[in-house]
């Protein structure tokens, strides 16, 4: 890698982890950069039918689904990732919000990044 390189990675990686905010559970870890970046252009691009199907899974309009409705919205919009991938996906997001995403949340920091790149 060249330093540009290195230095947009670092520079990627530090905007995604401000725009993923509160939804870092805490000090010393991190947001699995490696699934974010391999998802991140399919949820960009998709994200109001991703929305469409999250809240279609939120019976009780609480703003929030469980691990397993969002891996079937996901596998829904053809976000198709490894099942170990998605597990440190779901990790790191579970570890602050026992089992519950927060879909606005979690589209919302896909979208503030992409904003540097439009």
């Amino acid at each position: 890698y060249s330093e540009l390189d290195k230095w947009i990675k670092q520079w990627y990686q530090r905007r995604v982890r401000a725009a993923l905010g509160d939804l870092t559970p805490g000090p010393g870890i991190d947001p699995p950069h490696y699934v974010i970046s391999n998802i991140a252009g399919h949820v960009v691009r998709n994200w109001k039918q991703l929305r469409k199907l999250f809240k279609e899974c939120d019976m009780g309009s609480k703003g929030w689904i469980g691990t397993a409705d969002f891996r079937n919205c996901m596998r829904r919009n053809h976000v198709d990732i490894s099942e170990s991938d998605f597990s440190d996906l779901i990790n790191f997001y579970e570890s602050q919000s026992s089992g519950k995403v927060f879909y606005n949340d979690f589209l919302r920091a896909f979208l503030s990044v992409s904003k540097d790149f439009a």
